[in-house]
């Protein structure tokens, strides 16, 4: 293979991503192979942000599926429009002419997979969350997944015309069939280790080192506790903005109990973290 071909220009850090070099790596190569890219990790880690910023750094748009409990193809390969359809009838009668189809694409309301599998341009997919969704549907998407198709019973089988990038998420909340995993790549997004972090925090606010140390070394020492939702990269981020705002030079007892809900969303995990204050300050 010829190394120099396996390079996208990727410039993840112009907007808003910082990435590691395995993550970078994993991309390249997952575009480079045209490959889904499955991105597994715990909540607040930025899975979703990173398929947003390859999108913008490769100037091309992004097509989002949310996944949730209960959804199906129907809600993310579209269905025809019933209530069109049924005008169609009635006209059809009245005018007693030829019988227009109402199973054409004119009757069909397109819906996020069938739009990024029949755009002329290639686009982003983010299939998000996807471990939310019931086996049916990731049954379902195992088609497009390694086929580049899918089959609406009406149109038959559609082959996407410009192969999207594909980028699927989950918080590992159940574990993903066997058959979907032989279909992408991989890549685990833990929370980052305190140089990292440090690094991703200082990109979005400049501020003097020792603030920004004593900050990521809190929450890195808030997220050892037992907590219902530790605190995302996200939060840390906005932990930072504001203590700015408040021109605070020091995070003190007093700091942390007048801020903590920036970082902390659940009342039972600011008790917790409250009753932890003098070791997690130390």
């Amino acid at each position: 293979m010829d190394n120099s071909k396996v390079h996208f220009n990727l410039n993840l850090s112009e907007h808003g991503y910082i990435p590691s070099e395995e993550i970078n790596t994993v991309i390249q190569l997952a575009l480079y192979l045209e490959k889904p890219l499955l991105i597994e990790g715990p909540p607040g880690t930025g899975k979703t942000s990173l398929a947003l910023s390859v999108a913008k750094s490769l100037n091309l748009d992004l097509i989002r599926i949310q996944c949730y409990e209960g959804i199906d193809s129907i809600q993310v390969i579209g269905e025809f429009n019933y209530k069109k359809q049924l005008l169609q009838l009635q006209k059809n009668h009245l005018d007693k002419s030829e019988s227009e189809d109402i199973f054409s694409k004119e009757f069909f309301i397109p819906r996020p997979l069938y739009k990024s599998f029949t755009s002329p341009d290639r686009v982003v997919l983010l299939i998000d969350e996807l471990d939310a969704a019931d086996e049916e549907f990731t049954a379902f998407l195992l088609e497009a997944l390694g086929e580049g198709q899918i089959t609406i019973p009406e149109f038959g089988t559609i082959k996407s015309k410009k192969i999207p990038h594909v980028f699927l998420t989950s918080n590992k909340r159940q574990e993903l069939p066997e058959a979907l995993l032989r279909r992408c790549l991989y890549i685990y997004i833990d929370y980052p280790n305190k140089t990292r972090e440090e690094e991703i925090v200082r990109y979005h606010c400049p501020v003097n080192d020792n603030l920004l140390n004593n900050l990521v070394r809190i929450v890195q020492e808030i997220r050892k506790l037992d907590l219902r939702k530790k605190p995302s990269i996200s939060e840390s981020i906005d932990w930072m903005k504001s203590l700015m705002m408040l021109k605070v030079d020091n995070i003190t007892r007093e700091v942390i109990d007048r801020t903590i809900n920036v970082v902390i969303k659940h009342q039972e995990d600011i008790n917790l973290v409250k009753e932890n204050l003098s070791e997690i300050i130390q």
